[in-house]
C-alpha cells in the first residue's frame, strides 16, 4: 500500500500514520503540505493520505476541511486520535532566555500561544513542525527555536530546551484517514457531512439540525466555512455519531435533500487511539 502524509520526516502527522499503519506493508511519502498531501492522493499517487483535522485546544485545521470539499473524489475512511507533546527545539548553545522569534506550523504556534507569550518571541509560520525545525538547524542561529516533536529535534541535531510546552496538558489531534471514493463502505461509527444550504431564510440551520435531533442523531462537531461563492455565504461540515448505513442517517440525508440543499458524504469512520 501506498501511503502519504504530511512532511517532512518528524511531523506529528508522520508518527500518527506509521502508528496506524504498523502492520501494513507500506510504500511511504512525504509531502510539503496538506493541500499537497491530499492533492497526491486525487491525483493517484498514493492509496491512502492521513492529515490532521482538529486539535482539543485550537479546534478545527481549516486547511484540511477546505481541501476535502475542493476534492469531491476524496472519503474519509478513518479517524486517529492521538497525543500530542509540543516541544521547544534550537541548536545547540541556544539560551532560552534569549530567543527572539519562534518558527513552526500554525496549530502548533496556537496550541502553545501562552507559553510564546510570556517568552515575548515573535513568530513564523511554516507548512509543518518538521520543516521549522529543518530550517532552524540550518540557519544556526541561537536567537531563534522551533516547536515540534523529539523526532524532528533528533532527526535535524536539535537540543530539546523544554518539553510539553502546550498551554494544556492534554493535548490531543484527531488525524484523518483518507482514500479515495468508490470502494463498498464498512460498518462503520461516525459520519461528516458536507451542507451547502440552497437559499438563505431565517431558521434554515436550525430546520436542518431539527431533524437530526428528531433522528435521535448527535451531532458531535459543527464547522462553517466560506463557499467561496460570495461573501457572507458559508457551508457547513456535520460529524454525526452514526454510521453512514444507519437507517436514522440516511433517513436525514433524505429528508434534507428534499428540502433542496445539498449533502454530501464527505466520510464514515471509526475511531483508532494510538499513544
Amino acid at each position: 500500500m501506498r501511503v502519504g502524509c504530511l512532511g517532512p520526516k518528524g511531523t506529528f502527522t508522520e508518527e500518527a500514520t506509521r502508528r496506524y499503519f504498523v502492520e501494513e506493508d507500506v510504500e511511504w511519502s512525504l509531502f510539503p503540505s496538506i493541500l499537497d498531501t491530499l492533492s497526491a492522493l486525487a491525483e493517484k499517487e498514493v492509496d491512502r493520505v492521513v492529515v490532521p483535522i482538529e486539535n482539543s485546544i485550537e479546534g478545527s485545521v481549516t486547511m484540511t476541511l477546505d481541501s476535502l470539499a475542493l476534492h469531491e473524489d476524496l472519503f474519509v475512511e478513518a479517524e486517529i486520535i492521538m497525543p500530542i507533546r509540543q516541544n521547544l527545539l534550537a541548536v545547540t548553545g541556544t539560551k532560552r532566555e534569549e530567543i527572539r522569534e519562534i518558527w513552526s506550523h500554525p496549530q502548533a504556534l496556537a496550541q502553545c500561544r501562552h507559553y510564546i507569550h510570556h517568552m515575548g518571541a515573535a513568530v513564523k509560520n511554516f507548512e509543518s513542525t518538521a520543516a521549522a525545525a529543518a530550517k532552524v538547524a540550518e540557519s544556526g542561529r541561537t536567537d531563534i527555536a522551533a516547536i515540534g516533536t523529539e523526532l524532528a529535534a533528533q532527526n535535524n541535531g536539535l537540543v530539546v530546551l523544554h518539553a510539553g510546552i502546550q498551554d494544556v496538558p492534554d493535548n490531543f489531534t484527531r488525524f484523518i484517514v483518507v482514500r479515495r471514493a468508490g470502494k463498498t463502505f464498512t460498518s462503520t461509527e461516525r459520519t461528516i457531512l458536507q451542507l451547502q444550504f440552497e437559499f438563505d431564510q431565517p431558521g434554515v440551520l436550525a430546520s436542518v439540525l431539527n431533524v437530526f435531533a428528531g433522528l435521535q442523531l448527535n451531532l458531535s462537531h459543527i464547522q462553517s466555512r466560506p463557499t467561496r461563492k460570495k461573501l457572507g455565504t458559508y457551508q457547513f461540515f456535520l460529524e454525526v455519531e452514526a454510521g453512514w448505513q444507519d437507517e436514522r442517517m440516511q433517513k436525514a440525508i433524505s429528508i434534507v435533500k428534499t428540502y433542496g440543499h445539498q449533502v454530501r458524504v464527505l466520510g464514515t469512520m471509526n475511531r483508532h487511539y494510538v499513544m
